[in-house]
């Protein structure tokens, strides 16, 4: 018998950003927090850009922690899939997307992420 969860995705064009962060994501206090299994970035142009997904935390207007990075140079219309740091995010917590001015995520940038609820 195989073994299965119900993941989840999220999958949103982020644009242009650089040196700043952007809100994508709320998690309701109500429904419990989420663990991050994958995230993947892809942008429709070549760039070298220090690209982050991040938790902001309850108030959604600073970084309380680096879910997973996608730091380096993006091929054209490849996704590109993040290094872990920290899976799970707190219910009642906004989830990001941070430029770290290394270069720039370009207009048609999109972000995706895997989840299950809980731990």
């Amino acid at each position: 018998m195989a073994s299965q969860m119900d993941v989840k995705i999220v999958s949103t064009e982020i644009g242009a950003l650089s040196n700043a962060n952007r809100v994508i994501a709320y998690l309701p206090a109500a429904g419990g927090g989420i663990t991050v299994l994958g995230a993947h970035a892809a942008m429709a142009a070549a760039a070298t850009t220090g690209l982050y997904l991040v938790d902001m935390g309850t108030a959604g207007t600073s970084i309380a922690g680096t879910i997973a990075s996608f730091g380096g140079t993006f091929a054209v219309n490849t996704p590109r899939a993040g290094s872990l740091v920290t899976a799970f995010v707190d219910a009642g917590h906004y989830i990001g997307v941070k430029e770290d001015n290394i270069g720039a995520a370009n207009a048609v940038t999109n972000v995706s992420f895997a989840y299950v609820m809980g731990k």
